[in-house]
């Protein structure tokens, strides 16, 4: 901060000794220490103190964020929402009129319904675990061999 080297300070002391005496100087030593140690502390609260605003105004910038990214995000949902209703509505259109069209092209043939997924049973297990649990069955079902080291030699 200061450019303050030793030959300076042993000036400083001097000219304090010669000013203020050898009784009063070891006092005005210690107040000046004293004062000094409370303008560090004063300047370390205000660091702080800022430093504290600094992260309040960085933690109120991101909470604006966030609930800007909120909004978009609900914005954004809300019309993919729109859309796959749209979607399935005229899904739903195009399969009337080509069920219309069908049926008057050709009333007399009832093809028959292709199976679909949603048609099937549920799965309970994979059939990894199927085969598993088959075979432990039938080995939990076969009778046991005797040991024959019953302890009876």
């Amino acid at each position: 901060m200061f450019d303050i080297g030793f030959s300076e300070l042993v000036v400083v002391a001097l000219v304090g000794l010669i000013v203020l005496g050898p009784k009063r100087l070891p006092e005005v030593a210690r107040t000046v220490g004293q004062w000094l140690g409370r303008v560090r502390r004063f300047v370390a609260d205000v660091k702080q103190d800022i430093d504290r605003e600094m992260q309040q105004a960085e933690l109120a910038e991101l909470r604006n964020l966030k609930r800007e990214l909120d909004e978009t995000r609900r914005m954004m949902e809300e019309t993919s929402g729109k859309l796959l209703q749209e979607a399935n509505i005229a899904a739903t259109a195009e399969q009337a009129t080509a069920a219309a069209a069908s049926t008057s092209a050709a009333p007399a043939a009832d093809p028959a319904p292709e199976p679909s997924i949603a048609d099937l049973p549920p799965l309970t297990e994979p059939p990894r675990e199927r085969k598993r649990s088959a075979k432990r069955r039938k080995k939990a079902a076969a009778p046991k061999p005797e040991s024959q080291h019953d302890g009876a030699q």
